[in-house]
C-alpha cells in the first residue's frame, strides 16, 4: 500500500501510460501501471458513478469493458492523467485513449442520464 501512495503523490501531475485489465460494476477499472508494475483500481473521471441500480451499473461496466477492450485490439494508447487517491482506497484519473477522453462516449453519457431520469413510483 505504501508503494501505491507514493505513486499517487509523486506522479499525480504526470501522464501515465497504463494497460487496461477490466472494469467492475462498482465504477472502477483495473489498470497495470507500466512504469511501476502496480495494478490500481481507477474510477475514470467524468464517467457516471452508479449506485443502487444494478441494471444500469452492469450496463456501464459492460460499456467500459467493450470500449477499453476494443482500444487494446486496435493498439491504441491508454493514459491516466491527474491520478489521485480517493478515501475508499481506489484512485481517480482522467482516462484518455489516443488523447481523447473516455468520458465523452455518448453511450456512457446516456447511461448517466438514465440514472438521473428514473421515473418515481406513484404516491
Amino acid at each position: 500500500m505504501l508503494a501505491l501512495l507514493s505513486i499517487s503523490t509523486t506522479l499525480r501531475a504526470q501522464t501515465l501510460e497504463a494497460q487496461y485489465r477490466g472494469c467492475e460494476s462498482k465504477g472502477w477499472c483495473r489498470f497495470w501501471m507500466t512504469a511501476s508494475g502496480a495494478v490500481l483500481r481507477v474510477r475514470p473521471t467524468g464517467v457516471p458513478q452508479i449506485s443502487g441500480d444494478e441494471d444500469i451499473a452492469l450496463a456501464l461496466r459492460d460499456r467500459l469493458n467493450a470500449l477499453l477492450a476494443s482500444m487494446i485490439h486496435q493498439h491504441k494508447r491508454i493514459e491516466l492523467h491527474d491520478l489521485r487517491e480517493l478515501d475508499d482506497g481506489t484512485f481517480a484519473a482522467t482516462v484518455t485513449v489516443n488523447g481523447v477522453e473516455l468520458a465523452i462516449d455518448p453511450m456512457l453519457a446516456q447511461l448517466g442520464a438514465k440514472k438521473i431520469r428514473r421515473p418515481q413510483p406513484p404516491d
